[in-house]
């Protein structure tokens, strides 16, 4: 039958005996097929893989490898430019007190150390002497008195005599000038008198304010001259610091500027205070501006003489965005960030605000926390580049 294939003895003949000759060369013919389909199906992976690979040496050869430290991810922050101090404590109130007579001290009930209330005893001198001058002084006054009235009498008679033509003139001028002068010198004893009675007054010391002794430098049973120093009285419950601060620094301090400080002795432990003032000059030699911090001392645990340090917060604000200066970037448009989203970079447009120079940042608005952008100035690269960061 036409298109239909029989076995023909006379082609197998041309093959070795037997019929299993002929199933080994059609064996053959189906081993070499299917060999050569493994073959191409082989190139075809092969090639395949290739061109992928290729590919994808192709897209990472296109993308530009960032370093870890030339990005950065956007957060919120308190931030502040930063004026370090350092000086001693001192209280703000003190007072020195000095003898305002010359005798010998009697009682002296307070020590260094001890705490006083306005109006306690601080010293007290004999007054025996001193008693003795105002009665002595009183007594010029009575005779200086008694003289005043003869000299009053004395005119009184020569200008009625005057009148008479019984004295002359001169006689009753005279009698006036006596009179005027002995005025004058008892206006000079009471005025003496004052004085007296003012320094036996000052025999007895008192604290003009709450405190606690700092000093004492006389004892008992001691004969001071006249504005010999005795003591010193302090106030603690406020404390007052006398920093340098350099004069590059200056422009940013300014009254009422808060300070948080560190006071030797109190090992975590920080306190509080401001700016009180400034000094209008810097110091001869140094390039430094005194500048004076006022320190709550509520508590008592401070004293004079500990050395503290600080740092002085200027143009602080809370809950910033803030990048780097160089991380802002401008063109015609404005002033713009390169965010890094799905590893290629986009331009943000951004509003810039408060400057930190020390810090070398600038609050930003225009983007989210959690952000990444480029905050190193990187030249070549623009809005569009596909990145890898290093490490991720």
């Amino acid at each position: 039958m036409a298109g239909r294939r029989f076995f023909d003895p006379e082609r197998a003949s041309a093959f070795l005996p037997g019929r299993s000759r002929y199933r080994s060369e059609v064996g053959r013919i189906r081993i070499g097929e299917t060999v050569s389909l493994h073959l191409i199906s082989l190139l075809a992976a092969t090639m395949a893989m290739v061109t992928g690979s290729a590919l994808a040496q192709q897209l990472d050869s296109a993308a530009v490898e960032i370093s870890e430290v030339d990005v950065g991810v956007v957060k919120r922050q308190n931030i502040a430019n930063e004026v370090r101090i350092a000086g001693s404590l001192t209280p703000i109130r003190r007072s020195t007190l000095t003898s305002r007579v010359s005798a010998t001290v009697i009682d002296l009930p307070v020590k260094i150390g001890d705490v006083v209330k306005k109006g306690d005893l601080l010293v007290r001198f004999d007054t025996e002497a001193l008693a003795s001058a105002v009665a002595a002084r009183r007594a010029e006054i009575d005779a200086l008195d008694a003289q005043i009235a003869l000299a009053d009498a004395v005119l009184e008679r020569s200008t009625t005599l005057g009148e008479r033509g019984a004295s002359s003139e001169a006689t009753r001028l005279e009698a006036k000038a006596n009179l005027l002068k002995l005025k004058a010198q008892l206006r000079i004893k009471q005025a003496e008198v004052a004085d007296a009675e003012r320094s036996l007054a000052y025999a007895s010391m008192h604290a003009e304010f709450d405190g606690v002794v700092a000093s004492r430098s006389v004892e008992e049973g001691q004969t001071v001259p006249l504005n010999t120093e005795l003591m010193t009285i302090v106030d603690l419950t406020r404390m007052e610091v006398d920093a340098g601060v350099p004069t590059s620094r200056i422009p940013l301090v300014r009254p009422r500027q808060p300070v948080v400080l560190n006071v030797e002795g109190f090992a975590g432990r920080t306190f509080t205070g401001e700016v009180v003032r400034i000094s209008p000059t810097a110091v001869a030699g140094s390039r430094s501006v005194r500048v004076f911090l006022a320190i709550e001392n509520t508590e008592g645990l401070l004293r004079g003489g500990m050395f503290t340090t600080g740092i002085l917060k200027v143009d602080e604000q809370s809950d910033v965005i803030a990048l780097p200066v160089a991380a802002i970037r401008h063109d015609e448009d404005g002033s713009f960030v390169l965010r890094v989203e799905s590893g290629v970079l986009h331009r943000v447009s951004v509003d810039l605000g408060l400057t930190w120079s020390d810090r070398n940042l600038v609050a930003v608005q225009g983007l989210g926390e959690g952000e990444m952008v480029v905050t190193s100035p990187l030249p070549d690269i623009v809005a569009g580049t596909r990145v890898v960061i290093e490490g991720h």
